[in-house]
């Protein structure tokens, strides 16, 4: 019994050991000395502080506020964009940097993932808020026609960004960062340029129609997006809104031109069907004019029952009926609620907002 409780003494002045070696292992010194391991001796040591090594390990410095406000590109920018004053110029220097290992100076990653999620729920809540009844495929074409990373890459680009695009011979110079690179955006070239067919003669395509979106693309878009995590940061969510809205959600919208409808006549009668209504669609013809000319025009109308849903001109029989199932779907599809003033309703994340605009079922025409 004494053998065994010795060594139960033992263990625990051991364990008490180790848990006061290692409380003392991860207390990091103020100043640490690395020591070179080559063979040749070095002139002095290595000496770094605390906040040396963090941004050595972790890239996170961020470029000084005073030597940011003395950047003539970040100064014309911010006035450009008629950014507040509390948006700082080394915030918006951090949005166009997309280098993660850009001497320790801190990339737009965070900034622009938090303006991604920003910027994506006020697009959905426009979207479904004003047009409710948009099918899913519409709407995620509609968001990407918002956001999508061309899109956002034009309105980058019309903010009049310059690329720092230094030279060999420039960098080899360069000592240290000049003021005016601060205000230039800075990512990795497009890798694919490497590899692209330089012969003569020899063009490289993507295929009928495609796009291909480059890196400067993306780190436009990302620029864009950061700003708008910036905006959330330093004003606040009504700021980071309101520049969603001048900037973005004011574009146009063609949703007419993401339709197909293969059998419009058909899906018509699916929406009514859908609605409740047991009423027979048909199309008729409501009027004509030149049948028998060069000219002919025919006038015809979808009626659910009695009650007419839309009407279309064409130049043949077929074409104004298929006009006329057309009109009613997108009709529909484009519903948009009103308040009682005619005005577009306000969304959920507006002040003041309230539950209104929704008339009966809606009307189709």
């Amino acid at each position: 019994m004494l053998r065994h409780a010795t060594r139960s003494v033992a263990r625990a002045n051991v364990l008490r050991n180790s848990i006061s070696s290692l409380r003392t292992a991860t207390i990091i010194p103020k100043v640490v000395r690395f020591q070179s391991t080559s063979s040749k001796a070095p002139a002095s040591d290595s000496v770094y502080t605390d906040a040396e090594i963090v941004r050595k390990t972790l890239h996170f410095r961020r470029v000084d506020e005073k030597d940011a406000r003395k950047s003539p590109h970040l100064i014309a920018l911010h006035a450009r964009l008629n950014l507040p004053e509390s948006f700082q110029y080394s915030t918006l220097s951090q949005c166009l940097n997309l280098l993660k290992n850009d001497g320790g100076l801190a990339s737009n990653y965070g900034l622009q993932a938090l303006g991604n999620s920003i910027m994506a729920y006020y697009v959905n809540e426009y979207l479904c808020t004003h047009y409710p009844r948009l099918p899913l495929v519409i709407h995620q074409a509609s968001v990407d026609a918002l956001m999508g990373v061309s899109v956002l890459s034009e309105i980058g680009q019309s903010w009049g960004i310059e690329i720092d695009e230094p030279t060999k011979l420039d960098k080899m110079l360069s000592e240290q960062r000049d003021h005016i690179q601060l205000g230039k955006l800075r990512y990795e070239t497009d890798i694919a340029k490497r590899t692209k067919i330089t012969e003569s003669g020899i063009e490289e395509v993507n295929g009928p129609g495609a796009h291909s979106t480059t890196q400067q693309d993306k780190a436009f878009a990302s620029v864009v997006k950061a700003v708008v995590g910036g905006l959330y940061t330093h004003a606040g969510e009504d700021a980071a809104k309101q520049f969603i809205n001048d900037h973005i959600l004011s574009r146009k919208l063609l949703l007419e031109e993401m339709f197909e409808f293969q059998r419009p006549f058909r899906e018509l009668a699916d929406v009514v069907k859908k609605t409740g209504s047991d009423a027979e669609v048909t199309i008729r013809l409501i009027a004509e004019t030149g049948r028998k000319t060069v000219a002919p025009q025919f006038l015809c109308g979808v009626f659910a029952g009695d009650e007419q849903l839309s009407d279309a001109i064409g130049g043949s029989l077929n074409e104004a009926k298929t006009r006329a199932a057309v009109n009613g779907l997108m009709s529909y599809y484009l519903y948009s609620p009103i308040n009682s003033e005619g005005e577009q309703i306000k969304v959920p994340s507006d002040k003041e907002y309230k539950v209104e605009g929704i008339i009966g079922e809606g009307d189709i025409h």
